[in-house]
């Protein structure tokens, strides 16, 4: 049995900037941040990483504790609710696609692995249509380092499964999710279908790197007799 784990932001949807608005949206009324988000790189860390690095360099706040911490993920969460459905929102070409024949496949399984919280993980695939699809996952609300959160999710997945899982394929779009998925000894599957390029991505050398998983070379890799035997 093979495992998929997918990435969210960049690889499944593309939320429309409804995190950024929602997270700027709370800094702005809680601490009168204007613009929270600018410079802060969002891209493959988890949203706790995000807001402490935003309280810490744009707040007299240096040293956040977990009360903070809470009372920023609630007003985010519920703000996010509302962001979400905003005309930009899409999922990515070929995703829907690629998380079926997954699904429908016999002897595979696919999870989350995502910086998202898990709620807010929930929020953003719920207008896509393909929240249905993932049973369990590895959040940012489960670690602050990507490697646990790929073996956490790894877990939740064999206690599910019903053989053993012989691999683990890891789907992101960021360079964080391919030295992830290798630092744990997991295959990474890369797409450039974020804010990396193909060329962006092919100097992580991951195991397999795609322009988008309905690039015909993913679609073949997916058919091939190694991810069914």
């Amino acid at each position: 049995m093979y495992l998929f784990l997918f990435d969210v932001d960049g690889t499944l949807i593309h939320s429309g900037g409804a995190g950024k608005k929602a997270l700027e949206e709370v800094f702005h009324e809680i601490y009168e941040v204007e613009n929270a988000m600018d410079g802060i790189i969002p891209d493959g860390r988890t949203d706790i990483e995000i807001i402490r690095e935003i309280l810490v360099s744009k707040t007299d706040i240096k040293d956040p504790d977990d009360g903070i911490i809470d009372i920023i993920v609630g007003e985010y969460l519920s703000r996010l609710e509302r962001t979400i459905n905003n005309p930009d929102y899409r999922v990515i070409d070929g995703a829907k696609e690629f998380v079926q024949k997954i699904h429908y496949s016999k002897r595979n399984i696919q999870g989350l692995a995502t910086g998202n919280l898990e709620m807010g993980a929930k929020i953003k695939l719920k207008p896509s249509g393909l929240l249905k699809y993932f049973k369990f996952g590895g959040f940012g609300s489960d670690s602050h380092d990507r490697v646990e959160i790929l073996k956490i999710a790894a877990q939740r997945a064999q206690k599910i499964a019903e053989e053993d899982i012989d691999r683990v394929y890891v789907i992101g779009d960021t360079p964080r999710d391919i030295k992830a998925a290798k630092e744990a000894g997991f295959i990474s599957v890369a797409v450039a279908t974020g804010n990396y390029s193909y060329e962006d991505l092919i100097k992580y050398k991951p195991d397999y790197l795609f322009h988008s998983l309905n690039d015909p070379d993913a679609i073949k890799l997916l058919s091939d007799w190694e991810f069914y035997v």
